[in-house]
């Protein structure tokens, strides 16, 4: 299994390229498409899976701030059969018009002519869960951030996807905005020091990746 990072988007979002086994082909699944042409990237992704003759199966969002979602479309439009993976909490984000979270957010930042660009992302194909799987990846909800956010473990990796749950050197995703929580976010950093082994490798949604926890 290998995972390769993109730097992208209007914020640089960690975009995470999974290697996924098929007999078959090589194929992959997509966490966190960030590229758009509102950071200048738009392709940067897609000339990657396209290079590499990618089959990618799927998007999965570890949640639905904005940052993180922009270059569904795109992805979609190129790959039609790859399903969209988002915590069943946040399924009111991606629609037309978006939901209150990104508007809310949006606002904080003075941005409010990107919700278009939300607007024309598709919705969420899978709602998930806590305990789910996704290609063997078990996910963990992890509040806090936001209602939905989510962690990716694999054992047999010894690798977590930590969106913007957890960052290096402790850090930890901002609760000052719509739908944050200190107190939540500080019981799911606790939870997933309780489940997850000292050691494993981690890769946040943005900043500096590949770093033990």
């Amino acid at each position: 299994m290998a995972i390769h990072v993109i730097r992208s988007g209007v914020f640089a979002v960690n975009s995470l390229i999974v290697d996924i086994e098929d007999k078959d082909k090589k194929s992959c699944f997509l966490v966190d498409p960030a590229a758009c042409f509102l950071s200048g990237d738009e392709d940067k992704i897609l000339d990657y899976l396209k290079n590499k003759k990618l089959d990618c199966k799927a998007i999965v969002l570890t949640h639905s701030h904005f940052d993180h979602i922009t270059g569904i479309a795109q992805i979609k439009k190129a790959f039609p059969a790859a399903k969209v993976y988002l915590h069943e909490s946040e399924a009111g984000e991606l629609l037309n018009p978006p939901g209150p979270m990104n508007k809310s957010v949006l606002e904080f930042f003075g941005a409010p002519q990107i919700l278009d660009v939300i607007a024309k992302q598709p919705q969420a194909d899978v709602l998930v869960k806590d305990g789910d799987e996704i290609f063997g990846w078990k996910v963990i909800h992890t509040p806090g951030h936001t209602p939905g956010s989510i962690c990716l473990y694999s054992k047999s990796e010894n690798t977590l996807i930590s969106g913007d749950t957890l960052f290096d050197y402790g850090g930890y995703g901002r609760t000052d905005m719509y739908g944050g929580d200190e107190a939540t976010i500080i019981h799911s950093l606790d939870r997933l020091r309780k489940e997850i082994p000292e050691g494993t490798l981690v890769y946040p949604g943005h900043e500096s990746f590949g770093f033990k926890f």
